[in-house]
This record gives C-alpha cells, sequence and structure tokens, in this order.
C-alpha cells in the first residue's frame, strides 16, 4: 500500500505537488517529492505512483462537487467546526471547482474508490491542511503558505518544517527521516527565488495531504474527523483525539 498526497492547482495550467509515501517498520517515509508542472503531468504521476499493492490518494481539493452555486455542505461544516482557527474560507462549487471536480471524476473513472472506508485497492479522499494542522499539530492558527511577501512566505516555511519535525516524526505513524523528506527539511530558503520557493511550498503541503493518507491507512476511519457525506462532498481529517488511549 501507497499513500499519495496530492496538493493540487487549480486550473489544468497550474502547477501541482505531489508527495508519495510507504509503510516501513516503525513507520512511513517518504518515497519521492515531486513538483508536477500541468494537468497531464499530474495524471501522469498518479499512474506511475498508484503501485501494484494500492493506494490511497488524499487531495488538498475538492473531490465530490455537485452544487452549482454557493459552498457545498460539508465547507458550511468546516467553517463551523474551525472558524475559531481563521482558517481560509472556500465556496466550492461547479464553477470555482471546476478543475479539481474534472480531475477527480477522471481518477474515479480510473478505479479511484472516493469512500474512504472501501476496502478496494485504491481509494480518493479529501482533506483539508489548515484544518489537518490544528489538529495534527495542535495550533491556534494554521501556518499560511504561498501568500505574502516572500520574506514571510520563507517564515511560513521554516515554522511549518518546525511543526513537522516536531509532531509527525513522534506522530502515529511516525514519518521517518529519508533522503527526499531531508531534501525538503533542510533546503535552504535564502537561495530560493519566488518560483522555486512555491515549489517548495507545493511539496512541502503535499507532504501534509500524504500523511492524512497515511493516517487513514494506518488508523483508519475511526482514527478521522468526517465532515459531509458522499452524495455533496466531505472532508477527512486526521484527529488524534479518537485514537485509543489519547
Amino acid at each position: 500500500m501507497r499513500y499519495l498526497g496530492l496538493d493540487l492547482g487549480w486550473t489544468p495550467r497550474d502547477s501541482s505537488g505531489g508527495v508519495v509515501l510507504e509503510p516501513v517498520e516503525g513507520g512511513v517515509r517518504v518515497v519521492s517529492a515531486d513538483s508536477l508542472r500541468a494537468h497531464e503531468d499530474t495524471l501522469r504521476w498518479i499512474t506511475r505512483n498508484r503501485g501494484r499493492g494500492g493506494c490511497i490518494l488524499a487531495v488538498n481539493a475538492p473531490v465530490i462537487v455537485e452544487n452549482l452555486s454557493g459552498p457545498r455542505p460539508c465547507d458550511r461544516l468546516l467553517q463551523e467546526h474551525f472558524n475559531r482557527y481563521r482558517i481560509d474560507e472556500y465556496a466550492n462549487n461547479t464553477v470555482s471547482a471546476s478543475h479539481p471536480r474534472t480531475m477527480a471524476k477522471g481518477l474515479q473513472r480510473m478505479g479511484f474508490d472516493v469512500d474512504p472506508a472501501s476496502t478496494g485497492n485504491e481509494r480518493l479522499v479529501e482533506t483539508h491542511t489548515q484544518s489537518g494542522q490544528v489538529l495534527l499539530f495542535g495550533v491556534d492558527r494554521p501556518v499560511r503558505m504561498k501568500t505574502g511577501p516572500i520574506g514571510s512566505r520563507k517564515e511560513s516555511v521554516a515554522r511549518l518544517r518546525e511543526l513537522i519535525a516536531e509532531r509527525l516524526f513522534t506522530g502515529s505513524p511516525k514519518l521517518l527521516m529519508s533522503p527526499p523528506l531531508e531534501g525538503l527539511m533542510t533546503a535552504h530558503l535564502p537561495d530560493l527565488n519566488g518560483t522555486r520557493l512555491g515549489e517548495l511550498e507545493e511539496r512541502i503541503e503535499a507532504l501534509i495531504v500524504a500523511y492524512v493518507a497515511a493516517w487513514l491507512g494506518e488508523n483508519g476511519v475511526e482514527g478521522c474527523a468526517y465532515l459531509g457525506d458522499q452524495q455533496r462532498g466531505y472532508i477527512l481529517l486526521p484527529d488524534p483525539s479518537r485514537l485509543a488511549g489519547a
């Protein structure tokens, strides 16, 4: 079983970040962390990394979108539960989320099941990294990347790397060091221009998304918060408070 995380661009021409995790003795390790240039590159990445033993693909973008306007019910639920943490607010519908919706439907035709509790070989789930940060890291405010002056963006990357090291290296599952992960965690921020910084931000975001996939794979849906339904859309979040002994 592989755990894939995709920080998906919102238009076919937008870049994305993709991270692959594999379970090993004692935890999970990063196999690869890639910058993906466009829609076709992203599909090739998924096909190449889905693995013979199956995979869970988590996406930081809407997966099930059927409403023509306004937000989905699960978007409203997300705001209801996490608004006090000042997460970003989105109104996901068939217009605003056209590309993620098209991508998700294509993945379902490839055999991915959107039921997080499925016993099938390949699952596709939607998550939300800002809310995931609140639950995984215990922070009062999620770390925001990709916006603001380049200096503040670099500070956000540095802070998020600190949180990953503090919480995920000792998490359940444990995120174990590997050369691709070391590359993400030690990239020298002062040397990065805006383009290179953006690529790093996407890969780090994808790392958190892949960790959510691993969380689901290792802890089951019982260890997750689930907002919404499979007809109108849902958001799956890792919830340490649901684990035995928490």
